[in-house]
């Protein structure tokens, strides 16, 4: 479809034949399968798929991994539940490996996907799923730290998020208070992973406070950048579509560095992104920008000034925002 939204441009896809699809061998739900496959939609075949074959998503990444493919659990669930589709090339390459490691039919799957969307700066960039590598892709020791606690994918969408940051008269953080609206995306939902930046390696770990809704699990962390991977388990296990919030508090320890940005990065498209900062009378900077970037150490796509009122109080306001890191970043005298 192009941008206008009026006309629908297409190409010929080849069709798995009846013959083909019989060709699988019977299992168990080969039968819904079959039809599946032949109706679609996409996401609902490789649904039927995945289940058909007893495979979890992260036996599947990991045997995509094995063929040189790398795909995030994340991904692959979204793709299951119909939050996104596969689009880049990478992408479609996997899909393809998808068919074999499923035992599917040649273009069983990708013949659901029909043509390639208009591709470019900003178009359709809300429909991507962001992996985590390519998020946080200048800290190599994240991905352990994720494999620590488990699986990669917590399963929750972060419908609205809200962040709330204090700094001291020296400039460093001394308090982050965040809410966040959550969304099941499958069944049998009962944590949340938190991932934190800091900005000083030699400060001493943030504590966690003031934790609603859930209970601080375990606790992961590289001192060298200082980078943190917390696990908050929910009071209640959510089946697919059920929402939760969950609110806590971070209180940094005393005598840390200057701060110069405070964001949060998103991995899936959300509805509302908002972000406070209060900074001590006695510092505050000259200039703040509002900033969207593809990962959370990336060159800015946008930067706009925003207002610091009187009171030295700063916020913004980011609706719908699309996979990538959303900040306020400021310049001290």
């Amino acid at each position: 479809m192009d941008t206008s939204g009026t006309t629908r441009f297409g190409r010929t896809v080849q069709i798995p034949r009846l013959a083909e699809l019989k060709a699988v061998r019977p299992r168990e739900g080969a039968g819904d399968l079959l039809d599946v496959l032949r109706t679609g939609p996409f996401e609902a075949a490789l649904d039927s798929a995945v289940r058909a074959s007893g495979l979890s998503l992260e036996r599947i990444q990991h045997r995509l991994a094995e063929r040189g493919v790398e795909i995030s659990v994340t991904t692959l669930s979204y793709w299951r539940r119909g939050r996104s589709r596969p689009e880049r090339p990478q992408s479609r390459q996997a899909v393809r490996l998808l068919e074999e490691l499923l035992d599917i039919p040649t273009d069983g799957l990708v013949s659901l996907l029909g043509p390639r969307r208009p591709r470019g700066r900003w178009v359709n960039r809300d429909s991507e799923v962001l992996e985590t590598e390519r998020l946080w892709r200048e800290f190599g020791s994240l991905p352990e730290l994720l494999a620590e606690l488990g699986s990669t994918d917590d399963g929750l969408l972060r419908v609205a998020a809200h962040d709330s940051y204090e700094l001291d008269a020296q400039g460093a953080g001394i308090r982050l208070t965040t809410r966040l609206t959550l969304k099941a995306t499958r069944d049998r939902v009962d944590r949340c992973v938190v991932v934190l930046r800091g900005e000083d390696p030699d400060r001493a770990l943030p504590e966690f406070t003031g934790v609603h809704n859930a209970r601080l699990g375990r606790l992961r962390s590289d001192r060298s950048v200082p980078l943190v991977v917390a696990e908050l388990f929910l009071d209640r296990t959510l089946s697919e579509g059920g929402t939760t919030l969950v609110e806590y508090t971070l209180r940094f320890p005393k005598n840390g560095r200057r701060a110069e940005e405070c964001g949060r990065g998103f991995h899936a498209p959300a509805l509302l992104y908002t972000l406070e900062v209060a900074y001590h009378p006695d510092a505050v900077p000259v200039r703040c920008l509002r900033c969207s970037s593809t990962a959370v150490t990336g060159i800015p796509l946008s930067a706009e000034p925003v207002w610091i009122s009187a009171a030295g109080r700063v916020h913004a306001v980011f609706e719908n925002p699309g996979p990538g890191f959303r900040a306020l970043r400021w310049e001290w005298r």
